[in-house]
């Protein structure tokens, strides 16, 4: 019965008719049969082993690479992330139904807000008081620039809406303006610098007609009076349209070389009148003489003069002036000291600047003037006051041309007064000699 059922089973594998196994020779043809289809089956299973395990390292091998690009696209993302919070433009990415789904930090600081799931319309329509073509003002001052740029993915949905940029561009606005407004000031200036110098004339001869009118009213003393007031007022517009000529000149001289003793001799003799009417006394202090210096001779000695009158208006009584030339630190400095009730710190600061005065009939440009004289000449004019004690006023030459001054109002990096290292000599000023006081009576 046993024998039977293996009989069947053999031929059932070997697919052989069983009623033919029933012989020994059939038998071990089935068994070599079903040997043969045994080992078919087990090099078949080693060969899907192999597959599998095959298949298995290039599955790790895929994931290993993911994990890897992943890894990079994480670093990747984190930098553009920090790009983005350091940009300091402000950035901003809205959805295709106006929700701002990123927002980097100098966005938020130039609205002012967080801005991330608010509606941007609403947020424009809170911060933005004006706008132009491409630029918005805010209401807290700023003024940006804004520029946008549509999302074109169609294939990803959350990919649409629109990027943008703003900028603060407030510095940029401001300089503008400032830049047009020069501009502005230059062209008037220019317009009255030709309308002074074609009213100079007129005048000159007005003026030259008015003195002659004192012969004719000489024995009416009301007439007199009202033809000198006349001439001040005259005498008052010429010095003004020569003070804006010079001033529109700037430093448009002619330059020459001359020695120092020639500028204060040339000096002393055209202020000499102006003491004694005034019975002023002047004492100057030069501690050198051998200087050659390269510039305008009569534009240094209008500076002095300029100097020296502001120093007796500013007087009451008993005025004093000196005027000390000495070297310094490689400068030439030509110190107009006084007396009188000196200068605050916000007179300080102000005193330079063109039509600032605060005497009655000053045209404002004197000082200024002066001080674009010096400097065409590579020196600066400074100032140094105190309530109650006297102003000093110093003219500040470098000896060699090359060398530009500092601006004004760096006082620490350059002091007059300082170091006066070189001895005195006397140098003749057509009588007034150095450390003589010229006084008139």
């Amino acid at each position: 019965m046993q024998q039977t059922t293996n009989i069947q089973t053999t031929a059932q594998v070997t697919g052989l008719d069983p009623k033919a196994l029933q012989g020994p020779a059939q038998l071990v043809v089935a068994f070599e049969q079903f040997g043969r289809l045994s080992d078919q089956l087990q090099q078949s299973y080693q060969e899907l082993d192999n597959r599998a395990a095959k298949l298995s390292e290039q599955l790790a091998f895929s994931q290993d690479e993911r994990l890897k690009q992943l890894a990079e696209k994480e670093q990747l993302a984190h930098r553009l992330q920090t790009l983005l919070n350091a940009l300091p433009a402000g950035v901003l990415l809205v959805d295709e139904k106006g929700v701002i789904n990123t927002a980097n930090p100098a966005a938020e600081l130039f609205l002012e807000q967080s801005l991330i799931g608010k509606q941007w319309r609403r947020v424009y329509a809170h911060c933005v008081s004006r706008h132009t073509e491409q630029d918005l003002y805010l209401n807290s001052g700023r003024i940006l620039s804004l520029k946008k740029q549509p999302l074109d993915v169609s294939n990803d949905e959350n990919s649409s809406g629109e990027i943008i940029l703003l900028d603060d561009i407030s510095e940029q606005r401001m300089l503008e303006g400032l830049a047009d407004r020069q501009n502005r000031l230059a062209a008037m200036g220019q317009m009255a610098a030709g309308l002074a110098h074609q009213l100079r004339t007129p005048l000159a001869s007005a003026v030259l007609y008015a003195s002659q009118l004192n012969h004719f009213t000489a024995d009416n003393p009301k007439q007199n009076k009202a033809v000198e007031k006349v001439r001040m007022c005259m005498r008052y517009l010429e010095k003004l349209i020569n003070d804006m000529l010079l001033y529109a000149k700037g430093g448009e001289f002619s330059e020459q070389k001359f020695q120092l003793n020639d500028l204060l001799v040339t000096f002393n003799s055209r202020i000499e009148n102006n003491l004694i009417e005034n019975n002023i006394q002047l004492k100057i202090i030069s501690q050198i003489n051998d200087i050659q210096l390269t510039g305008s001779l009569d534009a240094l000695v209008s500076v002095l003069i300029n100097l020296v009158e502001n120093a007796i208006q500013a007087c009451d009584e008993d005025c004093e002036v000196e005027l000390e030339v000495y070297e310094q630190a490689d400068y030439l400095i030509l110190a107009v000291r006084d007396n009188g009730p000196g200068l605050s710190v916000d007179q300080q600061t102000k005193i330079f600047e063109p039509f600032f005065t605060q005497r009655e009939g000053g045209t404002g440009l004197g000082l200024a003037v002066a001080q674009s004289i010096i400097q065409a000449h590579h020196g600066d004019l400074l100032v140094r006051s105190q309530p109650g004690n006297g102003s000093n006023f110093y003219i500040c030459l470098p000896l060699n041309r090359n060398e530009q001054f500092l601006a004004s109002g760096q006082e620490n990096a350059f002091n007059p007064e300082k170091n006066k290292t070189a001895e005195k000599v006397n140098s003749p000023l057509n009588g007034c000699q150095s450390g003589e006081k010229h006084e008139s009576k």
